[in-house]
């Protein structure tokens, strides 16, 4: 740290030292930065040496296991005792306001997840995305910049990251510059390090809500009344249904609602990489494959076929596993559900058949347009408008395959529900839908 007095001093008394009004400058900030308080009643030296001493107890006093229960109750209160002796030993009288809010200030820097932390408390913010000097979070559909958050350096974040994944069991090193994982409230985290990330670490988080219920999604405008009684007549009448959408469209909690629908009798197992799915219903097992070991999700799509599920749900078919997804839809397990990245109904069927494609079943493209038409009933696609807003837009429902002006074979499909901007409702466009006397005598559904 440079010290302005000191190179004034210099200044007068040395002709050997050049100074410059930029280095007295830097002094004098740098020198004020020293000077400002964290804490009330606190310098940032103060602060600094506090933290040393907490940090050095918390190591001696607290399992390895116990260092990412920043929110447990006996873990604050042995924090909170060694913050109050470190302040007496250092002599920094605190109030209890102060005093509070310096163990919350140092119970997320070395317990929990940093400057980072206190989103995880707030149950309006979706998305996280931080780096070292930038933290961006999304409230309400809107992304902005977090005013005053940053990590103090590389070191800091990397920290916290580590911190973060410990109990998820993944690593992230030089030979493997990336994680993915479902953190303690379901969050999914995906972080990369250099150097995979070329300015520092990043590390992006989707946060989901867990007050997503069907009344909220009502709420909300995601749906309406009809289109809603529409989906739930599908879901009781076993209709296969793929929910398409972009990034944070509300993909996954479409499918947390669509799951509320299914009888408590019959038996579900999902399949995440990572965990994500809340599902609304009591009947659940739950797999989560690891990519970096054998225990894919098209490995545990067959494990689950051995394991008599009424339904299998994969949070999201990104690779192989669809062609398996598909043959459990074509084998008995009607009712079945997934997710895919696409950006309309129309582009998913183009987007089903890459992925099968990945599979390397060598399968002729005709053989695997019949086989997601035999399997797939409805395509459901959601998106994030403009302002942030995540709805339904349209959802189709499979009818055959037929060639086009070209001939070539693609999936046939009705546009059944469609938003209407002019208008913002949802209208029922079929002028024929095939599936109607199923999901009236099966789903109880009245068009």
């Amino acid at each position: 740290m440079l010290d302005s007095e000191l190179i004034k001093t210099l200044a007068v008394n040395c002709d050997a030292y050049i100074i410059t009004e930029e280095m007295l400058k830097e002094a004098e900030q740098t020198g004020s930065a020293a000077r400002e308080e964290k804490v009330p009643g606190m310098t940032m030296e103060q602060y600094a040496t506090v933290r040393t001493c907490v940090q050095e107890q918390l190591s001696l006093r607290l399992k390895p296991e116990d260092r990412s229960k920043s929110r447990d109750p006996l873990v604050r209160s042995q924090l909170k005792s060694i913050v109050m002796r470190a302040l007496l030993e250092n002599d920094v009288p605190l109030g209890e306001a102060a005093a509070q809010q310096l163990v919350e200030e140092l119970g997320n820097d070395l317990l929990g997840f940093g400057p980072i932390e206190p989103f995880f408390y707030d149950p309006d913010v979706t998305e996280i995305k931080a780096s070292r000097d930038i933290v961006r979070i999304e409230k309400n559909g809107v992304e902005t910049v977090a005013e005053g958050v940053r990590f103090r350096d590389e070191q800091h974040i990397r920290d916290v990251l580590e911190r973060m994944i410990a109990p998820t069991g993944r690593k992230i090193d030089m030979k493997n510059p990336e994680v993915n994982a479902r953190l303690f409230d379901g969050s999914r985290l995906i972080a990369q390090i250099p150097p995979l990330a070329v300015e520092g670490t990043m590390i992006t988080i989707r946060r989901f809500r867990t007050d997503m219920t069907v009344e909220n999604l009502l709420k909300r405008r995601v749906v309406s009344e009809p289109v809603l009684e529409f989906i739930r007549a599908a879901v009781l009448a076993k209709l296969n249904i793929v929910v398409s959408g972009g990034t944070s469209s509300g993909k996954t909690t479409l499918l947390n609602c669509l799951a509320s629908f299914i009888p408590e009798n019959e038996s579900i197992i999902t399949i995440e990489e990572p965990a994500e799915l809340q599902l609304q219903h009591s009947n659940v097992r739950r797999l989560e494959a690891n990519s970096q070991t054998e225990y894919t999700q098209r490995r545990l799509v067959q494990s689950a076929l051995r394991m008599a599920p009424k339904r299998i749900i994969i949070g999201e078919c990104r690779a192989g596993e669809t062609f398996d997804m598909l043959q459990a839809m074509n084998t008995g397990h009607q009712g079945s559900m997934t997710t895919a990245h696409a950006n309309s109904a129309w582009h998913t069927r183009s987007r089903l058949v890459n992925m099968v494609q990945m599979a390397q079943m060598d399968l002729p493209y005709e053989a695997i347009i019949e086989q997601i038409a035999d399997a797939v009933d409805l395509f459901i696609h959601v998106l994030k408008d403009r302002n942030g807003r995540r709805r339904l837009d349209h959802i189709c429902e499979v009818t055959g395959v037929k060639r086009d002006a070209d001939g070539i074979l693609n999936i046939a499909l009705n546009p059944v529900w469609q938003y209407k901007k002019e208008t913002g409702s949802f209208e029922y466009v079929a002028e024929k839908f095939t599936r109607k006397e199923l999901l009236v005598e099966d789903g109880g559904w009245r068009p």
